[in-house]
């Protein structure tokens, strides 16, 4: 079988793609997709690991960006570290099944960073920045797509090396690229792409994101510079075979970009809780049993966890000492559900994960995985069952099959609304409700933004103007 040329199909993908093409319902899905990952990052901002990153980096002096926390100016890549890391702290961005990861969170990080620079031009429109995320978002996602479940089992943290890449695309879309440099900035950033899996749970996976929209920043950036990279990253004996495992280097043939958009088809899965996706069903089933029976921790004799094989694989803290920890660990996520009848951002402090009658407890909850074949792209959406048995003798059980707010479950509007609220008023601890309910009600129509500069500063900083916005020198729309 020939080897397909992909490098080619994916810079054309990227000059090529126009806003005009974009169906509604994928427009209306970018947009949905940016506000869920915008509030995160604002919510994610005051966290300490974020802080301590923006006391480490150094400050780039007159015309950078300012951070939105501390003020400090930095350099467009700096500034897409900070956003990813922020944007990924709570673990309560959005995800897509096809290469398991995160899609939005290091796409948009490095758009805001790379904004200002385009701004200089003249206003970015709303739908100039749903554009770039889009084809940011399909880039990644494909090349997950492709390379399947692969590298995630052999270790690595798909979001880093695939957000990378994807980074790189919206960026050199972004800054109009031509099909030529936005190869480079390809083969650039495919250099660059690099994360494992055994740092969850620590600061280093937030980092991660950060890692991969500073990269593709910076990957777009020496490409329109003039610095080449090989033509064929991504042919035989490249990255796919790299981070397949050598397993293969051949593109599958039936995939295609933009049609549909993957935002569109799978779609991505918006999370009502903080924390990794794999314990959304878990978290669910045991909220819906709470409901139905009230019972706590102390009731309990012991709760058993069902789900696919390989479904445990990112849960490696099953003894939390730490909010970070916790949101790895499955037996936390079952007591804190049965104590607190919710979770919620309020959920990963160290001091909720350190309370007695969750620490006391944690032995007696058992994550049992299928015998079936492991997970595979979109089939990790399988059923997780959970059973709870009580010091009384009574079983509780339940099942869910969807996470709240994947694709075949969808948040309302409502729902995420409360959930930018939420964590804008996270973030700006002085932010009225109103206040936060008027910026949701603006970016609900981003399309319609002829500059999207004022709108993303107020967002980040309302006391602040992150993002400049000069006098524009042209009008472009789309």
């Amino acid at each position: 079988m020939a080897q397909e040329s992909l490098t080619p199909r994916l810079a054309a993908f990227i000059a090529s793609a126009d806003f005009a093409d974009l169906p509604a319902s994928t427009a209306d899905k970018a947009a949905a997709a940016i506000l869920d990952t915008l509030a995160v990052l604002v919510a994610g901002g005051g966290e300490a690991p974020v802080t301590l990153l923006d006391a480490a980096l150094d400050p780039a002096g007159q015309g950078g960006i300012a951070s939105p926390w501390s003020g400090k100016s930095l350099s467009p890549e700096d500034a897409a570290l900070l956003y990813g890391m922020a944007s990924h702290i709570l673990d309560y961005d959005d995800v897509c099944m096809l290469g398991v990861c995160h899609p939005s969170a290091p796409i948009l990080s490095a758009l805001l960073a790379a904004l200002p620079q385009a701004a200089a031009q003249g206003p970015v429109s709303g739908a100039r920045l749903q554009l770039a995320f889009c084809v940011g978002t399909e880039v990644m996602t494909r090349i997950g797509e492709g390379l399947g479940f692969r590298p995630y089992a052999l270790g690595f943290h798909t979001t880093a090396i695939l957000g990378t890449l994807g980074a790189a695309a919206a960026v050199a879309k972004l800054r109009g690229m031509a099909a030529q440099p936005a190869a480079h900035a390809l083969a650039i950033a495919a250099s660059m792409a690099a994360g494992l899996r055994k740092n969850f749970g620590s600061m280093v996976k937030p980092l991660h994101v950060g890692l991969a929209a500073q990269n593709g920043v910076r990957a777009a950036r020496l490409a329109a510079a003039g610095i080449t990279g090989s033509a064929e990253p991504f042919e035989a004996d490249a990255f796919l075979q790299a981070y397949s495992g050598g397993e293969t280097d051949i593109w599958p043939g039936g995939i295609r970009f933009g049609a549909p958009f993957s935002i569109e088809s799978p779609g991505f899965s918006q999370k009502l809780f903080p924390c990794c996706y794999m314990l959304h069903k878990m978290i669910a089933a045991t909220l819906e049993l709470r409901a139905r029976t009230p019972c706590t921790p102390e009731q309990l004799a012991r709760a058993v966890v069902h789900m696919p094989k390989g479904g445990g694989a990112p849960l490696i803290h099953p003894r939390p000492r730490t909010g970070l920890h916790a949101k790895f660990s499955a037996p936390y996520a079952i007591l804190a559900s049965l104590l607190d009848g919710r979770i919620g951002l309020e959920s990963f402090t160290d001091a909720a994960v350190m309370r007695p009658a969750i620490q006391t407890r944690l032995a007696d909850v058992e994550l049992v995985e299928s015998d079936t074949a492991p997970l595979q792209g979109s089939d990790i959406d399988q059923p997780v069952t959970v059973t709870l048995t009580l010091r009384d003798g009574s079983v509780l059980t339940h099942t869910v099959e969807h996470a709240p707010g994947a694709a075949a479950s969808p948040l309302t509007r409502a729902q995420l609304g409360a959930k930018w609220t939420d964590c804008l008023r996270h973030g700006h601890p002085a932010l009225t409700q109103p206040q936060a309910e008027k910026f949701f009600a603006e970016g609900c129509r981003l399309a319609e933004m002829a500059d999207v500069s004022g709108w993303l500063g107020a967002v980040l900083n309302p006391a602040r103007t992150i993002i400049s916005n000069p006098r524009p020198k042209e009008t472009r729309h789309g």
